[in-house]
């Protein structure tokens, strides 16, 4: 297998980044696996904005709008937010709400943790990770982490990480890198011939072949190990992708979603990754001047409906979970500012694959509190229990098919499909 000194690096990074930390083991699939992209609006959503409407109660402050139902789901509908509406109209028939989900912080670390991962730990990896892990980690970039809050933690050797100006595109190929000053031509490094490529290769052979013979026969360092040959061969594959005619995208990436959305849409579908974590860049934590919402919102699902229109046009809604979600909510009232402070129960929803549309499952009561649901069907049950944010985890985690015990054991998932 011919390997430049770029993937070398490619690869060491990749197996580097978990060399001290262990590996979870894969588990049994629980149905037939699908593709993962969670959309994540960090800093905390006000929900009644659009998609948990309540009005005319004295306990909770709205915006102006009326309620409008798209089959089974209501929306808050005004006409400065007609990309809610828009989205509703198309996408409600495959859409599957969920409300009241309790995250138990009103901080927004603890709270990440809890919604991407389904627990508290700061190593947990996240949905996306674990899917990829757990699905496809032979894949060039089995998790594409577009998003700043991606947490990979003892999976980071399968995560690929654009960051704010696309830096995977430059360390996969050197003529992306940006033009020096004066406009001077980049110094490329070493260009090895292909002789010495196959030297190189052959030396990197070597020696993963001797430390597995002398230290590395079994148990954690044979996982190492095997971390290290597996990351090697990906950074190959992932170089040749690119030299076949694949784009990572330009390398003036930003953090909007309508820049996401068409990397992580050719990304599933040209084979390079299994996830995606994409991240809309609002400002959502509005403690003061929460009418900002309105315009966040509409923006949001204006993106939604492109990011869907996009995957259906690829063939792919069928076989991809899409999840838009945000870690916790915002007040009922209004503050001295004018806006909303941090509340513990949010809300999400999700269409494709197999998840059934046209259905709210869980609900807030009149001071936007979580009421109890059946875990079993999702319907409002005052005997059943509060939806923890672990429970959501666990069932969207069974939803693209992987087995949640070996990450969240003991937890009841939220039964999403029938």
């Amino acid at each position: 297998m011919a390997i430049t000194r770029r993937q070398v690096i490619v690869g060491g990074l990749a197996a580097g980044a978990v060399a001290s930390l262990p590996l979870v083991g894969r588990r049994a699939r629980a149905r037939t696996p699908c593709k993962l992209v969670m959309v994540l609006n960090y800093g905390g959503w006000d929900t009644t904005y659009s998609i948990d409407p309540k009005p005319g109660l004295p306990l909770i402050d709205v915006a102006e709008g009326t309620e409008r139902r798209f089959g089974n789901i209501p929306i808050w509908s005004h006409p400065s937010r007609p990309n809610v509406d828009r989205f509703f109209e198309r996408w409600a028939p495959r859409t599957t709400m969920v409300h009241g989900v309790q995250v138990r912080s009103f901080v927004h670390t603890d709270c990440i943790k809890r919604v991407l991962t389904g627990s508290p730990s700061e190593t947990a990896p996240d949905l996306g990770a674990m899917a990829a892990f757990e699905l496809a980690p032979d894949l060039p970039v089995p998790y594409l982490a577009l998003g700043s809050q991606a947490r990979s933690g003892p999976l980071a050797s399968i995560t690929g990480r654009a960051g704010t100006s696309n830096q995977l595109v430059a360390l996969v190929d050197p003529e992306a890198a940006y033009a020096q000053p004066g406009g001077l031509i980049p110094d490329q490094g070493l260009i090895p011939t292909g002789q010495e490529q196959d030297l190189v290769a052959a030396f990197i052979a070597a020696g993963t072949a001797r430390l597995r013979a002398t230290r590395g026969q079994r148990g954690y360092n044979k996982r190492r190990i095997d971390d290290f040959a597996q990351s090697i061969e990906r950074a190959d594959r992932l170089a040749r992708f690119v030299r076949d005619g694949a784009s990572l995208g330009a390398r003036d990436y930003t953090p909007q979603l309508e820049v996401q959305i068409p990397l992580a849409v050719q990304a599933l579908r040209d084979g390079l990754s299994q996830a995606a974590l994409l991240q809309s860049s609002y400002s959502w934590d509005t403690h003061s001047g929460n009418n900002q919402q309105s315009m966040f919102h509409d923006g949001l699902f204006g993106s939604l409906d492109t990011l869907c229109a996009e995957l259906e046009s690829a063939d792919l809604l069928d076989q991809t979970l899409v999840v838009v979600m945000s870690e916790m909510g915002r007040t009922p009232k209004l503050n001295g500012q004018q806006g909303k402070d941090h509340w513990p129960v949010t809300s999400c929803f999700m269409l494709g694959a197999s998840v059934p549309g046209d259905r709210v499952l869980g609900g807030t009561n009149d001071e936007l509190g979580a009421r109890s649901v059946d875990l079993e069907t999702g319907e409002l049950d005052s005997a059943g229990t509060q939806l923890q944010a672990a429970n959501l985890a666990a069932g969207i985690l069974s939803t693209v098919g992987v087995d949640a015990s070996g990450y969240l054991p003991g937890t009841s998932a939220l039964t999403l499909t029938p």
